[in-house]
């Protein structure tokens, strides 16, 4: 993949509660990465995407790849998005317009006024990232996985509370066991971005009794995982009073080892 896209979200965007296929995710993606997200977008601005933008940028067969665009313009025309996932009761819709040129083997889409503060006008907290590194996804939460943690590159490890997580992805009454969220969702998505981006990530989970309750990810940006790294502002942090560097060190690396270190939920 060569594209040289690339894709910036307000942070918000990032940790709303939506449900997406793939197909959907890649219209969104292509559509963001062909602005410039420092400036201003008029409420009126159509995005234009067409088969070799698919095929070229996201590397898409070209066999049925308009009927496939097609199909998912028509489907995320009916989405909806809830920026803040705990207030379930209001919502917006992704798209406002939408049409077709079928000679052509394009679609011009509108995204509602209301979504475009969050990805255009960004100066402050803010994810960016290129899209050729998420461009061979496979499975539909895999983008949402690396989204959270690519936002949080510098920690290299994240707690990520289920309830949350269910909550943004909107899993509802589906999954209703954390064991098939770990197999259906968690699993396949870790395993897409290990083969196909420039993130290698591992994670474990956290129980209460039998409960498990957060998955820890341990990840890093373009290398291997280091699960024992402690970084310096980590140290500095979480040393007790009085405590030397080599012993603070020592200690931390111990509890991370032992799954007892500070991962918080994702603020």
């Amino acid at each position: 993949m060569t594209s040289k896209l690339v894709v910036t979200k307000d942070n918000q965007l990032i940790q709303a509660g939506y449900t997406l296929s793939i197909s959907e995710q890649r219209v969104i993606l292509l559509c963001i990465a062909k602005i410039d997200s420092r400036q201003k977008i008029q409420d009126n601005h159509e995005f234009t995407i067409s088969v070799d933008d698919l095929c070229n940028e996201i590397g898409v067969a070209k066999e049925n790849a308009y009927r496939d665009l097609r199909n998912a313009v028509n489907s995320l025309y009916r989405r909806t998005i809830q920026l803040d996932p705990n207030e379930s009761d209001t919502e917006m819709r992704w798209l406002y317009k939408k049409a077709f040129f079928n000679s052509e083997g394009i679609v011009t889409l509108s995204f509602s006024p209301t979504l475009l503060p969050y990805i255009s006008e960004l100066k402050e907290r803010f994810t960016t990232y290129k899209l050729k590194d998420v461009a061979k996804f496979k499975s539909s939460y895999s983008l949402r996985f690396y989204e959270i943690l690519i936002r949080w590159k510098c920690r290299n490890e994240l707690k990520v509370d289920v309830v949350w997580l269910r909550n943004i992805l909107q899993l509802g009454d589906k999954y209703a066991r954390v064991s098939d969220i770990k197999k259906y969702v968690v699993i396949p998505a870790i395993k897409d971005i290990n083969a196909f981006s420039n993130m290698e990530v591992d994670f474990e989970q956290v129980k209460k009794g039998k409960e498990i309750t957060h998955f820890i990810f341990k990840y890093k940006v373009g290398g291997v995982i280091d699960n024992t790294a402690i970084t310096r502002s980590y140290v500095e942090k979480h040393a007790r009073i009085g405590e030397s560097w080599e012993d603070a060190t020592k200690r931390l690396t111990a509890e991370m080892k032992n799954n007892t270190s500070d991962t918080r939920r994702p603020e």
